[in-house]
């Protein structure tokens, strides 16, 4: 059996997210894949949006499902209930909870190209590795020579990262929260069903304050 972890804040889910899954899922055809909404990442400020909408908004995953590589989905909510417990997590303390609970599966963790670069400052990192492979994908057009270097400085024989080719749709969560507080409703962007869950909820109409520096790169996700 294989299991793919893919995994992020997702505030919001977009369309760069799906794109990116797929890719990685084309890439090791696993027999599930397992998306993983954080709780507090370590790396980040603590969202504003509450977790259990940022869950919801992940159903949009499940419009991948059926797909020849994707043939299972599911959407977890493991982390946002550690989080609810009080306990801070990391991306190894899940895989080693999904190898415990998937004993027989080869674990795959799917994570963009600019947490590769930084990868060596995560929680445990070496640990990640004992227990995942890395499915790699790119989040910019021409970082290729990048990653292949940081790929063959973290795994010299080449077993344990592997690169998935995608065409790469720039987008990133915070932007796409600056935009929705000027007014756009960033469609193109974004699946039906998250735009469904922001109009509802009246999410994301305030301008946020400046992001802080990051004092470490211990990721949840990413």
């Amino acid at each position: 059996m294989r299991l793919l972890l893919y995994g992020g804040t997702f505030d919001p889910p977009h369309n760069g997210h799906l794109n990116n899954l797929k890719a990685a899922a084309a890439r090791v055809m696993p027999d599930l894949a397992v998306v993983m909404p954080a709780g507090v990442p370590p790396h980040k400020a603590a969202s504003a949006t509450p977790a259990a909408l940022r869950l919801e908004m992940c159903r949009c995953f499940y419009e991948l499902e059926g797909a020849p590589a994707l043939p299972k989905i599911t959407v977890s909510d493991w982390e946002i209930r550690q989080a609810a417990g009080g306990r801070r997590n990391y991306t190894v303390l899940t895989l080693e909870m999904l190898a415990k609970r998937y004993p027989e599966a080869t674990l795959y963790l799917a994570v963009g190209s600019d947490m590769l670069e930084t990868f060596r400052e995560w929680y445990r990192w070496q640990d990640i590795l004992r227990l995942a492979r890395l499915v790699v994908v790119s989040r910019e057009a021409g970082d290729d020579d990048a990653l292949h270097a940081a790929a063959r400085s973290l795994d010299p024989m080449g077993s344990h990262i592997l690169l998935a080719p995608v065409e790469a749709l720039p987008m990133a969560s915070r932007a796409l929260r600056r935009r929705l507080a000027a007014g756009e409703d960033c469609a193109a962007d974004l699946p039906a069903s998250v735009r469904q869950v922001i109009r509802r909820e009246g999410l994301y109409t305030s301008p946020e304050p400046p992001e802080p520096p990051r004092r470490c790169h211990h990721p949840e996700h990413g």
